[in-house]
């Protein structure tokens, strides 16, 4: 059903019959087909700097090194290893340019 404009001019009055009259053209027609995605627009300005958060819990404290062992071969150095605070060992690779 094709809906029939009124021309409407100051101090005409605003009936029931033609204010349904748009309410159930409105809703015959529906919401329509979506149309095509448009493109982004331009990005905003910054937003202002947020205050300072409060400070995180300390870490952990890690393992540093307590003891080391050389392997000599020929009198050179060609590895070793490493005992930490914590007693994990760690394989000290020697490498030669």
């Amino acid at each position: 059903m094709a809906h029939t404009a009124n021309e409407w001019k100051t101090g005409d009055t605003i009936t029931a019959t033609k204010l349904n009259a748009i309410e159930n053209d409105l809703a015959a027609v529906g919401n329509g087909e979506q149309g095509p995605k448009g493109d982004a627009g331009a990005t905003g300005p910054a937003g202002p700097t947020g205050p300072k958060g409060d400070k995180g819990a300390d870490g952990a404290t890690g393992a540093s090194v307590k003891a080391i062992e050389l392997e000599l071969t020929n009198g050179s150095v060609t590895g070793g290893t490493a005992t930490l605070t914590d007693d994990s060992t760690v394989s000290i690779t020697v490498t030669t340019k």
